[in-house]
């Protein structure tokens, strides 16, 4: 089988340790090149996850294997583009949470909160990785002020939570986050709009 990767052609068996060996080579070449996996092309199937499984369970017929990489700035530009559609659609939900708070809360209001703070969690990674990278962003010092309030936003969520405080909860959500959130997609937008975002 071939496998392909940057400008690079690696000939190899169709066996496991051969299959390993080479992808030993290319996680050296990962690292020298700064860039990371995107997806993989197995004989025309594009797969974007559990390519490895996949590879095991086709070794026998597999010709030719491509592997698209991107740079960090590339995946940092992927996130940012995921994180504006994550918080257009998150505006509502919170409000609807809000009005759950209000109303009677249920455990399916717990589980949106809890993925709620996933997502608010991926998003401060996602802005602590632009704060080492300013130079990708016009906008950065921008991107770290909405990355600080929303880490005070954080803390103000959890201080509501251990004093069972749903009303403060909801106020933080909706006068606190949700503007964070409008605040963040606007940044988002404007590196799109000026060529930043691709």
């Amino acid at each position: 089988m071939q496998i392909k990767i940057l400008d690079k052609v690696y000939e190899c068996e169709n066996q496991i340790d051969a299959v390993g060996t080479i992808f030993d080579q290319i996680q050296q070449l990962l690292t020298q090149s700064n860039t990371s996996l995107s997806s993989f092309e197995i004989d025309g199937v594009e797969l974007y996850s559990e390519y490895d499984q996949y590879i095991i369970d086709h070794i026998d017929s597999i010709k030719i294997i491509v592997i698209n990489v991107k740079t960090l700035k590339e995946l940092m530009d992927d996130t940012l583009n995921s994180i504006q559609e994550y918080t257009i659609k998150a505006i509502p939900a919170i409000d609807k949470m809000v009005n759950e708070f209000y109303q009677g809360v249920s455990q399916d209001t717990w589980d949106k909160f809890s993925q709620l703070l996933e997502g608010l969690q991926f998003i401060i990674d996602s802005l602590n990785t632009i704060g080492d990278n300013q130079d990708w962003y016009y906008n950065a010092s921008q991107f770290e002020v909405v990355k600080q309030k929303l880490l005070r936003q954080i803390v103000m969520l959890q201080i509501a939570m251990e004093s069972q405080d749903r009303v403060k909860l909801s106020d933080v959500l909706i006068y606190e986050i949700i503007p964070s959130f409008k605040a963040l997609a606007k940044e988002i937008t404007v590196n799109t709009e000026y060529g930043q975002v691709q």
